[in-house]
Parts: C-alpha cells; structure tokens; sequence
C-alpha cells in the first residue's frame, strides 16, 4: 500500500465511530453549553470569590469520589463490551450487580468520612469557613455519583455511547441550570449554600433515572445476582485505580493548591481558564466514549490493522479540531473571559498556557485507552505515578512564585509531557502509533 492512510477511505468500523461520536459530542456539547451558562451565572452573582469555593468543593469531592469507583470504570467498559458481543446479557448482568455492591459500599464509607473532616478541612487546611456546607454537600452526593458512573460504564460498554454520555456529561447540568433559573425567577437567594443544594438536586435525580432506565432497558434488565465477578473486575480495577487517582490527582492539584496557598478567589479565577481551556477536552472524551469499546473488541479478535486504521483517523480528525480551538483561544479569549465578569480576565494568559497543553494532548488521540484496553493497564498506572508527582512539585513551586500563571505552566508541561510518553508506550507494546503524523506503509512493517 503506497496511500497515505490519512486519505484512506474510512472503513465501517471508522466510520461507526464518528456516528456514534457524533452523537456523543451532541449530547456532551449540550451538557457543555449548561455548564458554561451556569459558571458564567455564577460568575457574575457569586463572584470569583463564590465560584471558587464553589468550584474547589466540587474537586475535592470528586477526588474521593475515584477512590469509591475504584478503578472500576474501565473494567465494566472493558467486560461488558466483550460480553456484548458475545450476547452474554447475564454476565453483563453480573457484572453490574458485583459493581453496585462493592462500590455502593465503599461510597457510603468515604462520603461518611469526607463529612466528619469537612470542618477541619475548611477550617484548618483551606482557612475558609464558608467551605464546610458545601464540602458536607458534595461529599454525601459522593454515593449517588458512583451509582451513576457504574451505569455510565455500562452504558459505554453496551455501546449506548450517547445516553452514557447524558448520564456523565449532560442531564445533571441541565437539571442543576433549571434549579437555579427556578431560584432566580422565584426570588431565592443565590447563595453558596443554594447553589450546592441544586447541584444536589440535579446529582440525586440523575442516579435515580439512571437506574430506573437499565432496569426497564431490554435486554439488559435481567437480573443476575447470584454470580460475582468480583475477581477478574477487580484484577483489571487494581491498577486502574492508581491510574484513574493520579490522573484526577493531576487534573486537579493546580486548583486544589492554589485554595491551599492563595485563596478562593484565585482558585475561582483560574477555574474559568480551565474551563475555557479545556473546552476541547469534550471532543476527545466523546471520541474515547465511542472508541473504547472498539479498541477492546477488535484487540481481542486480533483485527490490529483495523483497530491502527481506526485511532489514526479519530485522531487526525482531533488534531484539526485542536489546531483550529488554540487559535480561537489565542485571539478572542479576553472577550471570552469577560462573559464571566471583567475581573476573570486576568485568566488570560493562563487560558493560552492551558491551551497548548490542551492542543498536545487532544492531537495525541486515544493512546491512554489503547495501552488499558489493550491489557497494559500497569503500564499506564506508572506513566500516571510519574506524571502526578511531577505535576505537585510542579504547582507548588510555580503556584508560590507566580500564582494562577505558574499553575497553568505547571498543568500544561505535565499533560504535554504525559500524553507524549503514552505514544511511545502504545507503540512500543500495541504496535500501533496513534498520532496521524506517519499514516504510510512504513509505520505497519514495523511490528
């Protein structure tokens, strides 16, 4: 074969995976327009200072909220796909029920611990009082979340990418945006304490729903509780955890530790340049949402010239969508910061750090899923390790001498850094190079 594969014609698998990331991106960018219209809301009625607190709440939590998933996530993906494609529904069954059990749990005992430290953490590591009823907030909704994200899984294993996506992604933003519209329109105060008790709201509602559709959803509402399959989820989840606690620890030790060594005000700042910056991140997770369960499939069939073929032109198509999202940020991105209120323009620089680090990672494509998907899990959970570590001591140096600025350099070196050994990895055990920048002949004789 003499052609660029970049100018291949898609194959059905390839193509497969752009409808269903379609469809994934549709219901993320809707999630995403939520969530932008509820933090620019925020911004402008709580202000920076609000937001942060806000915002750092939600972080810490979801920090705990990896240790109750437990690494689980992947594996039920994983699982569910090969069982999936064997039309084993009782396994996936099983599966599912194992999951509910060992997680719902291990969930109750973390939110339970998380609540008895919400006054020493906001009394004595982040000396902001008003920390505690949002931290005692969200740590109890620690519980619902992980039955949502057992489901989620599921979902994305099934191959139901878009409503997997409504469940992660979308629904509890929406519901979370209606109760504070209901707020405003009916006169009640936008408080810090309201807007955690809507982000309650919109969390409790989605778990329920969540659980209601896969009982009432043919054929996946068989019930299989007899059969465990606790050991072979939890030797894929055991690495998975480091990988998944590094990977949360790293996304978010540049916030965390500014609220530790600044202030919520900063923390506030400096979160809209993630969320701007990062805003491209939606393109690669809907795209990791519908590839994840192809990878997995096509890996245990040995189909590896497909499955190179299929993450080369996923990830060409990002790298274009990159390109294109650093230079909308580079030139409009104080009129973009000034949606939230002028004094979330000193985001500005950070927002084109942030950027670039973004660019490189979303132009890098799935190489972390291929090496979990592909049974090298324990090489990802050393990249993780080392990434986390180096991201910390990153912060705290650069966060000491230049604050928000000094996060950002700090989040962008450890991503870029991070996604460019995933490469090497993912070439060097799969075989399969997941950049598109050497799409020929030469690339496939290799092996």
């Amino acid at each position: 074969m003499t052609q660029l594969r970049l100018i291949q014609k898609f194959d059905l698998t390839t193509m497969d995976v752009f409808r269903k990331s379609f469809s994934s991106m549709l219901v993320k960018g809707l999630g995403m327009v939520a969530g932008i219209g509820v933090s620019i809301f925020l911004g402008q009625t709580l202000g920076a200072e609000g937001l942060g607190i806000i915002n750092l709440s939600k972080r810490i939590a979801g920090l705990l909220l990896i240790l109750a998933i437990f690494g689980f996530k992947h594996a039920i993906v994983k699982h569910v796909a090969i069982a999936k494609r064997k039309n084993d529904y009782l396994r996936i069954s099983a599966y599912i029920n194992t999951s509910v059990r060992f997680n719902g749990l291990l969930a109750i005992a973390i939110s339970l611990i998380g609540i008895l430290l919400a006054g020493y953490l906001s009394e004595h590591i982040f000396k902001e009082p008003n920390l505690r009823f949002p931290f005692i907030i969200f740590f109890s909704l620690i519980i619902p979340q992980t039955i949502s994200r057992i489901f989620s899984a599921a979902l994305q294993g099934a191959g139901r990418i878009w409503q997997s996506q409504l469940v992660n992604a979308t629904l509890s933003t929406w519901i979370t945006a209606i109760c504070l519209l209901s707020f405003y329109i009916t006169g009640i105060e936008i408080s810090i304490r309201n807007v955690a008790i809507a982000y309650a709201i919109g969390r409790v509602i989605v778990a329920l729903v969540m659980m209601g559709y896969w009982h009432y959803s043919k054929p996946y509402k068989t019930i299989n509780w007899r059969e465990s399959r606790f050991p072979e989820l939890f030797t894929m989840a055991k690495p998975l955890l480091l990988v998944s606690a590094t990977t949360i620890i790293a996304g978010n030790a540049d916030s965390i530790m500014l609220g530790w060594l600044c202030d919520v005000t900063d923390v506030g700042i400096y979160s809209i340049a993630l969320r701007v910056g990062f805003l491209t991140s939606f393109f690669l997770q809907a795209s990791n949402a519908a590839i994840s369960p192809k990878i997995a499939a096509l890996f245990a069939n040995g189909e590896k010239e497909r499955l190179r073929t299929l993450v080369q032109q996923v990830t060409a198509a990002l790298t274009l969508v990159g390109f294109v999202s650093l230079i909308v940020f580079i030139v409009l991105g104080n009129q973009i910061l000034a949606l939230w209120g002028n004094e979330f323009t000193a985001a500005y620089i950070p927002l084109v750090i942030l950027s670039v680090g973004q660019f490189i990672n979303i132009s890098t494509g799935c190489s972390g899923l291929l090496i979990i998907m592909c049974g090298y899990e324990k090489y990802q959970s050393y990249i993780s390790i080392i990434s986390v570590v180096a991201n910390i001591i990153l912060n705290y140096f650069m966060i000491i001498h230049y604050g928000i600025t000094g996060a950002a350099i700090a989040t962008a070196i450890t991503v870029a850094g991070e996604n460019i050994i995933k490469i090497i990895i993912a070439k060097r055990k799969v075989g399969i190079l997941t950049t598109p920048l050497l799409f020929n002949r030469s690339d496939s004789n290799q092996e």
